[in-house]
């Protein structure tokens, strides 16, 4: 499988662009593989940050709105999701400030980020913390949890789609970003199935489909559609 790796700077571990299937770790079968893309599919990026070196914020903005990459950032990617109103759905936390309220009913996962570590909760039994984290978000569903596919069954939908992954105990988050054509990108069990895999301890499911999308210094792909939240990744001594 051929790839590109590049350094985009301190804090960023690795970044891979992959035409087809996600770089795994370890072997696996042609049977756990994911369908290869085809030549005019969009390119699909893994972005590993140490959390020791970098800090979460999200950027709410406008639906008519275009990725765009702040200055001095590392990355921004689609977040969680929207209503048919246009308002963001899920707890949603920036630098400590509560942008959106918690949802029991969204349910899914909560990805907390405190100091340099982070941690996937349950979103159907989350309390949140009356002293807000650094960073959290609220999406659905929890495709990895505890290393094991947390998807239980096969529906056939495909889609383009964000994740994140964590690994190292929670002190390295993976960025998973697999831009599609309509109907066409993986399943959400076939995406669980690559990063458990590919060793992510817990996995969270962004939103997807027209709304996935990723700029960094090097590489920019646009959603098809809108993005109320958008994730962006800094150094954390950049001000």
């Amino acid at each position: 499988m051929n790839g590109s790796l590049q350094r985009l700077g301190r804090g960023v571990l690795a970044v891979r662009t992959l035409v087809g299937a996600l770089a795994c770790r370890g072997r696996r079968s042609d049977r756990d593989a994911p369908p290869a893309a085809s030549p005019s599919s969009p390119a699909a990026a893994r972005l590993v940050f140490g959390l020791t070196d970098v800090r979460l914020a999200i950027v709410d903005q406008p639906l008519d709105a275009r990725l765009a990459l702040p200055a001095g950032a590392l990355a921004a990617f689609n977040g969680g999701f929207f209503d048919a109103e246009g308002e963001a759905e899920g707890y949603a936390v920036s630098r400590g400030r509560v942008l959106a309220a918690y949802d029991p009913a969204l349910g899914g996962g909560v990805l907390v980020v405190r100091g340099p570590r982070a941690e996937l909760y349950d979103g159907e039994t989350f309390a949140p913390p009356a002293d807000p984290p650094d960073f959290a978000l609220q999406a659905r569903p929890r495709l990895v949890v505890d290393g094991a596919v947390n998807i239980q069954s096969e529906t056939g939908r495909r889609a383009a789609r964000t994740a994140l992954c964590l690994r190292d105990d929670g002190r390295s988050l993976e960025v998973v970003v697999r831009p599609a054509p309509p109907d066409a990108g993986p399943t959400l069990l076939e995406l669980a199935r690559e990063l458990a895999a590919a060793g992510c301890e817990d996995a969270l499911n962004l939103d997807g489909g027209p709304s996935t999308g990723v700029v960094t210094p090097t590489r920019t792909s646009q959603p098809r559609g809108p993005i109320r939240h958008v994730v962006v990744v800094r150094p954390r001594d950049a001000r």
